[in-house]
């Protein structure tokens, strides 16, 4: 039975030496491989030999099915095959070598990714002196620090989970810790290690300058947020006396709409009296509290983040009233339209039952309903009202979330490879037929770059996606954080 040979052969093989070829051989019943994984020849033999290169065939061990390549004239023999068909593919090595992983999206075939796998693999093994180098202990002993603190802000989120700059902190030490975990794997800087490096440093350097900045122009930004917050509190209270009113020609129950006027009214003040008291304090500590910016332009975004969340806590505040009161408002009317048509909501078996109401229970029930009902479009005002503003405030604090998130994986280092067409941007394969002198059908193979888009997507860094804060469904019980 005539057998098919595939030798894939790298493009740069030193001929000019001689010596065994490292590689792989892959054998099935109807078909064998010889990958050579290494173009230099080896002097000594060790377990991962498949063939020899020389230009004397008849020095090659005939105990075992091999191969040999003339250095002379790149003739393909193979010891203790009968009449076999050879194909020979000579592969870009350098690309293979140093492409970072196949773009699965590309239907390669199950010989060229064993190829790029071992050919990727050789590249990753180091001795044993490099391991015990002082560079890779010093990067063994930041990862087990990093997890260490990653551990510890894991356990202790629920005192800080409600602070973008904390969270934007444990975020980092988590990218930093994937940084040094890929450097420790791939012993080199990769395309999506290269990107976070890149993007830390110009957030870096963006951040400093915003630094100096804030720092030569302190008494106009401390005026400028005292300015924020007075309109910001002076218009709500213009918006609560409109609201008090009869806002858009409503016609709302005035005692109870003067009374949640009156106390959201006095919790904004309450609120104002806070932020007078600690504008002094803004004042003393400004520079300290821009002391996180000088780690980069992404601090200076979660601060603004944290910022706009204590500015707008009466917001919040007011909000969460709204939303509980016009929770339970809807609640009880549910459960007082059951009343209605003879249904009651049985707890014990997670069911609403029929049930036979008397009289004094109807009337109370209507007279319950009734209330509920009338005061119903009072409280849905300040609700819609507040629910707007805190779903405007959430938006905007998404908008500056993803902001950081982008800032973390700015594809600034995969643009640097595109421009200078580097192997690392492995994409598609290009087979070229190829004419030889020794007469075996020749193929080359070559590595075609990426689209630039596409190699964004791929070698994006693996940096912490946060996940949208924003919930509709939590809208009805305020507990829209």
């Amino acid at each position: 039975m005539v057998k098919n040979i595939l030798v894939f052969v790298p493009n740069s093989l030193h001929l000019n030496k001689t010596g065994y070829l490292e590689g792989v051989r892959n054998e099935s019943d109807e078909c064998a491989a010889y990958y050579i994984t290494n173009d230099a020849p080896l002097k000594e033999k060790s377990n991962n030999v498949v063939g020899y290169l020389s230009n004397d065939v008849t020095r090659v061990k005939r105990d075992s099915r091999t191969l040999h390549i003339d250095n002379a004239t790149s003739k393909i023999t193979l010891i203790n095959y009968s009449n076999p068909n050879v194909v020979r593919i000579v592969y870009d090595f350098k690309a293979f070598r140093d492409c970072d992983e196949l773009n699965p999206e590309v239907q390669y075939g199950v010989h060229f990714k064993f190829l790029s796998c071992n050919v990727r693999k050789r590249r990753r093994v180091s001795d044993e002196n490099g391991r015990k180098s002082l560079a890779f202990r010093l990067l063994l002993f930041f990862n087990v620090l990093l997890e260490g603190l990653v551990t510890v802000f894991n356990k202790t989120k629920p005192l800080w989970g409600y602070s973008a700059t904390v969270t934007h902190f444990r975020d980092n030490l988590e990218s930093y810790k994937w940084f040094i975990e890929q450097l420790l794997k791939e012993k080199r800087l990769t395309p999506k290690s290269g990107n976070l490096l890149f993007s830390k440093i110009f957030d870096l350097v963006l951040g400093v300058l915003l630094l100096r900045f804030f720092l030569e122009h302190e008494d106009f930004i401390v005026r400028f947020i005292e300015n924020v917050r007075e309109n910001i509190i002076h218009n709500f209270r213009d918006l609560l006396i409109y609201l008090m009113g009869s806002p858009i020609g409503l016609k709302l129950n005035y005692a109870f709409n003067k009374s949640l006027g009156t106390f959201f009214f006095y919790h904004i003040s309450l609120w104002r009296v806070f932020l007078i008291t600690m504008q002094p304090f803004l004042k003393e500590y400004f520079r300290f509290l821009v002391l996180p910016a000088v780690f980069g332009f992404s601090y200076q975004i979660a601060m603004l983040s944290d910022l706009i969340s204590i500015a707008t806590f009466h917001v919040y505040c007011i909000y969460v009233y709204a939303a509980r009161l016009i929770y339970f408002q809807l609640k009880g009317l549910l459960s007082l339209w059951r009343l209605f048509i003879g249904r009651k909501y049985n707890p014990l078996r997670t069911r609403v039952d029929s049930y036979q109401y008397s009289q004094h229970q109807l009337f109370i029930g209507t007279l319950g309903f009734t209330v509920l009902l009338f005061l119903l479009p009072t409280t849905a005002m300040y609700y819609a009202v507040f629910v707007t503003f805190r779903l405007v405030i959430l938006i905007v604090e998404e908008i500056l979330t993803k902001i950081r998130y982008v800032l973390q994986c700015l594809p600034i280092y995969v643009f640097i490879l595109f421009l200078a067409s580097s192997p690392h941007m492995a994409g598609p394969i290009c087979l070229k037929s190829k004419k030889s002198k020794d007469g075996i059908p020749t193929f080359e193979a070559h590595l075609k770059m990426l689209p630039l888009l596409k190699s964004i997507k791929t070698f994006a860094p693996e940096v912490a996606n946060p996940a949208p804060s924003l919930s509709l469904g939590k809208i009805f019980t305020g507990v829209l954080l």
